[in-house]
């Protein structure tokens, strides 16, 4: 299938050559999909290029000419325009967009798969069918994310449900760097979301949706969880379901927390192992059964037979499963593998793995922005091109073998070892990419968890699911022993994960600093190592790509024995991976200088007006690398949406912060303060200031509980030293007055928001000033208490600039000359107020929003002032 021999030498067994043209055609089909989202909206010029390039290798074939380009830009140009209807969507008129965020509307749909249940909210996917209000009900398309929260009815895949609610348009917190959270959910192919109260939701009918074979194996789906449900307990059952039919809805985050920091978080998303077991016992089965067929037997076709009709489970499991990336990119390369038996031939794993993702990018283009697609390839790649460097083969030897099993065992023990080791490696950079963690434990507890959930849990799975149409009792009694000793593989998931030094939060990567590392881990591995094939593809990667015959000056392979005239260009593909070792330490050394410039060396003062919605956050960065971040945003609920987890930690990350000197929270509202309990939690913080206000919520008791869990410094606010100097940077505290707290009893206008703490930072003729949420009688009484020393350049607005503050005396005072709104585009408020906004416009000041600039960073050197908005929503 994917072998040849050179012409010369097709005497000598060792001139097999592996070629890989599915490698090329991936790389360009990526290369188009990538430029498609990046640049998108050019389709017809994309056209054009692929007519042409059409037209140039029909010309070519006609001419009998040699054509290498043309086929490559048209596959680009089919990749870019594959993505298109994602990344620039021409949507029908009937479509749920031009609905979203209008008014309330009545909605009908039907559930697309099963529901997931999150503590005391519920979570589907609804397939519209009309919208309606008193007027009129309009037939409409596309795909609703729906949010219910309180108890529902039990519901399931294809029930209708009706319901009233507002479809919102997806969002984005826009900083630098940020989750691109609307190009997530349109590669989805979800544009809008909505809200609805239990109590509000209707069921019309029951499932509706799936006829044929979709019923059928939704029906089997649904069979198989009921069976898990009943000899599990909770988060057994479903981790159970997660290994055997691709469900994971019901795994809780602490659950999959736990899998992941004890490295073992790749067990849960069904793979090779899973389809490899599947393949393996069917191939056998029918083998056995189809040798008793005698006209089979005597033209040996059994194994060709076999192979056939192992195709049939493994399709099928691979639907039951729900074809997950991993899942499609492993039935793709077991099917790929069995047919090899058909065609008598060998295969090549690396050409049959970039055959599997070429598949699933034709068949859904978005899916190479997949998390899962992009894990599961990078650590197949790994496993299999890491082997093939370090594996040495097999040597025939003349003593006769002696029945011992220690010398089988210990090669078993070693594959493991390194299968697991190329896996961690290979997904390591990606790992710390999207989850900015590292499991240190990962590969001791591979050897321990894989092969009790490998060779036991999975297989009474799978067991219980092919005989559940023969005999449910028989399948229960499998699906009861794999729960049971699941049960035991989670305590000691949660054992592992629990210890210390299980896992370490990592900074983010850089797409330079990954591509060096797969560069420096290729060179590694070919360290020392000959060219085992030179050709038009590159040095023992993708093998020689036609049967040329090595004359002179051409390069070739080391087994064809032909002397090579170019010897300088030998040399140095010989010495490649040397000159690759240097070249990635250069590049490192150079792109480390440069992040120990940006985040210690810098001389400037920076500031950042983080993009949280509808909150405030602002990250400080001061000469030497002394960082204050004050307040931190979030929900009323972090159970809904973590903006410490989701927002502002990843911002932090992602400009190598792992140490914030000094958390300041100007006053407890969840939308200042639930972004920092993550904060206080997960890096290293060194103090924290308050006003010294608490207050009766679950998320001010949680910061208070993080704080002294982690022995973080938490001054009274008597103790708050008013003036400081901090690398050259003057801080200092402005309000509220000391007695503050006192005065509340009996001046009731110095409510939570009139409190706030006031800092203002300044770096010589250059100021900041963080008013938190005061109001006009706040603003009034520091103007007083501040006695001149209040005038500002830049002002981040009173309470998101709410009609109740930016009074005239303050802006008067303050003088700003740059003023920034922090607050959600969508808020209920709306903030700002229009008349705020023209109060500041009439002193000519320089306006940002972070619901439309997103994250807004301000640079001074204490004279000049550069301002920096991250882009428009």
């Amino acid at each position: 299938m994917n072998e040849r021999l050179l012409p010369q030498t097709r005497d000598d067994p060792r001139t097999v050559v592996f070629f890989r043209p599915a490698i090329p055609l991936l790389l360009v089909l990526m290369g188009g999909i990538v430029l498609g989202v990046e640049i998108s909206g050019f389709t017809i010029w994309a056209a054009v290029a692929a007519l042409a390039a059409t037209v140039h290798v029909v010309w070519c074939l006609y001419q009998r000419r040699a054509c290498l380009v043309s086929p490559l830009l048209i596959i680009a140009a089919l990749g870019y325009l594959s993505i298109q209807p994602w990344a620039a969507p021409v949507f029908p008129a009937s479509h749920v967009i031009h609905y979203a965020d209008t008014h309330r509307w009545k909605v009908v749909g039907c559930i697309e798969e099963r529901p997931q249940r999150i503590k005391f909210r519920t979570r589907f996917i609804l397939r519209l069918e009309s919208l309606g209000d008193k007027q009129q009900t309009i037939p409409v398309c596309g795909r609703l994310r729906v949010t219910a929260t309180g108890p529902l009815p039990v519901l399931a895949a294809g029930d209708r449900v009706s319901f009233t609610c507002r479809p919102r348009s997806f969002t984005n917190f826009n900083n630098p760097g940020g989750f691109d959270y609307k190009q997530y959910m349109a590669f989805k192919g979800i544009w809008a979301s909505a809200y609805v109260r239990a109590e509000k939701l209707s069921l019309v009918d029951r499932h509706t949706t799936g006829q044929g074979l979709v019923r059928l194996i939704n029906g089997v789906r649904a069979q198989m969880a009921a069976l898990m449900d009943r000899a599990g307990r909770g988060q057994a059952a479903e981790v159970f379901k997660a290994l055997i039919i691709g469900d994971r809805t019901g795994i809780e985050p602490a659950t999959r927390d736990a899998f992941n920091r004890a490295g073992v978080g790749h067990l849960l998303a069904i793979s090779g192992l899973h389809i490899g077991i599947v393949a393996s016992v069917a191939f056998i089965f029918f083998h056995r059964l189809l040798v008793w067929i005698k006209p089979l037997l005597w033209r040996a076709w059994t194994r060709k037979a076999a192979a056939v009709l192992s195709l049939l489970p493994v399709l099928t499991y691979g639907l039951i499963a729900g074809m997950s990336p991993s899942t499609q990119r492993a039935v793709i390369m077991v099917l790929v593998f069995l047919m090899t038996y058909l065609f008598e031939s060998r295969q090549d794993a690396i050409n049959t793995l970039a055959l599997a993702a070429l598949a699933i990018l034709v068949a859904s283009p978005a899916s190479l922005y997949s998390i899962s697609f992009q894990l599961s390839f990078a650590a197949a790649f790994s496993i299999i091109y890491g082997l093939s460097r370090v594996q040495q083969p097999v040597q025939p030897s003349r003593k006769p073998a002696k029945m011992t099993w220690a010398p089988g065992m210990r090669r078993r023990l070693h594959l493991f070892f390194m299968v697991s080791f190329f896996a961690i490696c290979g997904s390591l950079p990606l790992v710390m990419f999207y989850f900015n963690q590292v499991s240190l434990i990962g590969l001791a507890v591979n050897f321990v968890v894989v092969p009790a959930v490998g060779f036991i849990v999975i297989p009474m799975g799978l067991v219980g699911l092919f005989m559940l149409p023969l005999s449910t009792t028989l399948a229960s009694g499998c699906v009861l022993v794999g729960a049971r000793i699941l049960s035991l593989v989670l305590d000691l998931v949660h054992f592992f994960a629990d210890l210390p030094f299980a896992a370490v939060q990592t900074v983010t990567p850089s797409l330079l600093e990954i591509g060096c590392y797969y560069l420096l881990g290729w060179a590694l591995l070919n360290l020392g190592r000959r060219p085992s094939g030179i050709g038009r593809w590159g040095v023992g990667f993708f093998g020689n790509p036609a049967n040329q015959p090595a004359g002179d000056g051409a390069l070739c392979t080391e087994s064809s024995r032909q002397p090579v005239k170019d010897t300088a260009a030998r040399m140095l593909l010989v010495n490649f991976p040397a000159v690759a070792v240097v070249l990635v330490l250069v590049v490192l050394a150079a792109d480390s200088g440069y992040w120990m410039y940006q985040r210690f060396w810098h001389p400037d003062l920076r500031v950042t007006a983080i993009d949280v919605g509808n909150g405030s956050a602002s990250l400080v960065e001061l000469p030497g690398g002394y960082t204050i971040l004050i307040d931190g945003g979030g929900f009323s609920d972090n159970t809904v949406f973590d903006m410490g987890a989701r927002v502002i930690a990843p911002f932090l990350w992602r400009k190598k912060i792992r140490t914030v000197d000094e958390l300041i929270l100007s006053h407890p509202n969840s939308d200042h303060l639930n972004g920092l309990i993550y904060i206080a939690g997960h890096f290293h913080v060194k103090k924290v200031w308050t006003n010294g206000e608490g207050q009766d919520t679950k998320g001010y008791a949680r910061f208070v509980e993080v704080v002294r869990m982690n022995n973080i410094s938490h001054p009274a606010f008597a103790a708050v030293a008013r003036k400081r100097r901090i690398n050259g940077i003057e801080v200092d505290f402005l309000y509220p007055p000391q007695d503050f707290l006192v005065r509340k009893k009996s001046e009731k206008w110095r409510n939570t928001n009139n409190n706030s703490l006031v800092v203002r930072l300044s770096l010589g003729a250059t100021s900041f000033l963080f008013p938190g949420d005061i109001m006009v009688a706040a603003e009034k009484e520091l103007v007083g208490l501040a006695a001149g020393g209040l005038d500002s350049t830049v002002l981040m607005a009173p309470h998101h600039g709410s009609r109740s503050s930016s009074c005239r005396v303050f802006l008067d005072t303050v003088k700003p000359a740059v003023v920034i709104f922090s607050a959600g585009r969508k808020g209920r408020y709306q903030f700002p107020h229009p008349a705020v906004v023209k109060r500041y416009e009439s002193r000519n000041c320089r306006i940002y929003y972070t619901a439309k600039n997103g994250a807004v960073r301000l640079t001074t050197d204490g004279h000049r002032l550069t301002i920096r908005p991250f882009g428009v929503k």
